[in-house]
């Protein structure tokens, strides 16, 4: 099993609000990637509490016998305790009042071959096969929705002015809707990233960039290409393989 991380401040935002955890878990995988809204240091104080959250609460329950349904059990318990921490602490304190933060995690098994992903926002996991990328998990945004009702085009959403108006996010209400996802890697690549890397670059630029030589160049050259499109956002991301 191979991870390679990246996560840069892009060239428009003042902070990096961003955040990725990876643990090698034998020859298992587990990944977490943020991403942090709020003012001031909120939004970063949110990914950082969510993403450790998560990986804490997931490394604490979890068992190698566990079958999928208790993996995705213990997913789902985890963003949801992670919901809980940051949602409290934002009702607590409150200058970070209102702050949130995507997230998407993914536990890989070496043995079956399989990732177990849950999402909430508009962080994404992408499967990257040799000549074609999928979209895994949904966006949960606000023109994500306007697309599922008609009422916009897929061509329309990329530029619409609330593009970035998440209608689901970690620790922004009590209780959190996470959604679930299982694949088979099939000796593809898989990807986990914020907006920063998705929002300015096409899917077919990410696949061939995500597949291009060694994982940690691969990692590098996302984070690159979305730089040279100018950077608008904090670029993290996670690609992982099955080796």
């Amino acid at each position: 099993m191979k991870i390679a991380s990246e996560s840069d401040i892009g060239l428009c935002r003042s902070e990096n609000q961003d955040m990725a955890v990876c643990e090698i878990l034998d020859d298992s995988a587990f990944v977490v990637v943020c991403d942090g809204m709020g003012g001031e240091n909120s939004g970063k104080d949110a990914s950082s509490i969510a993403a450790e959250v998560v990986k804490n609460k997931f490394l604490a329950g979890f068992d190698r016998s566990f079958a999928s349904k208790s993996i995705k059990n213990l997913l789902v318990s985890a963003v949801s305790v992670a919901n809980s921490v940051v949602f409290n602490t934002s009702n607590a304190e409150p200058e970070k009042s209102g702050m949130g933060s995507t997230c998407v995690a993914a536990y890989i098994d070496a043995d079956s071959d399989t990732a177990y992903i849950v999402n909430v926002g508009d962080s994404r996991a992408y499967l990257c096969r040799r000549d074609s990328i999928e979209q895994i998990t949904k966006d949960h945004s606000y023109v994500q929705l306007l697309v599922e009702q008609g009422q916009i085009t897929e061509e329309e959403l990329a530029d619409h002015p609330r593009k970035n108006m998440l209608i689901r996010a970690v620790g922004v209400e009590k209780d959190i809707e996470v959604d679930f996802f299982e694949i088979k890697l099939d000796g593809s690549r898989l990807l986990l990233c914020t907006d920063g890397l998705h929002g300015c670059c096409s899917d077919d630029e990410i696949l061939a960039a995500a597949n291009d030589s060694e994982i940690e160049e691969a990692a590098r050259k996302l984070v690159d290409m979305a730089l040279e499109k100018g950077g608008p956002d904090n670029i993290t991301l996670a690609v992982v393989e099955n080796s």
